[in-house]
């Protein structure tokens, strides 16, 4: 699994998640990886690893900004159109191996 982070200003981050990604690890990717790129909002979908009570009061206490993801609502992610380009991308590349 690939965990990514986008924004207006195109890509940021992607980062291999090797197993299922729990509240540590979803804290730990975002603390790591989206918090020191940039001031921004986050929008994450409703996985229990980004709802969890750990996770908000996690973000509480970093004060980040975050958008209600809408249900059912896979017009509104952004990060489908980003896959796209990356597949895309990843074909002329032709690569033999991860």
């Amino acid at each position: 699994m690939i965990w990514g982070e986008i924004s207006y200003n195109g890509t940021a981050f992607l980062t291999k998640v090797n197993r299922h990604l729990n509240e540590a690890g979803y804290i730990n990717i975002v603390e790591n990886g989206a918090i020191p790129s940039a001031n921004f909002w986050i929008q994450d979908d409703g996985a229990p690893c980004h709802r969890s009570r750990l996770v908000a009061e996690w973000k509480a206490k970093n004060n980040l900004r975050c958008l209600s993801w809408p249900p059912q609502s896979p017009y509104l992610n952004p990060i489908e159109n980003v896959w796209r380009d990356v597949k895309l991308g990843l074909k002329q590349l032709r690569p033999r191996n991860l």
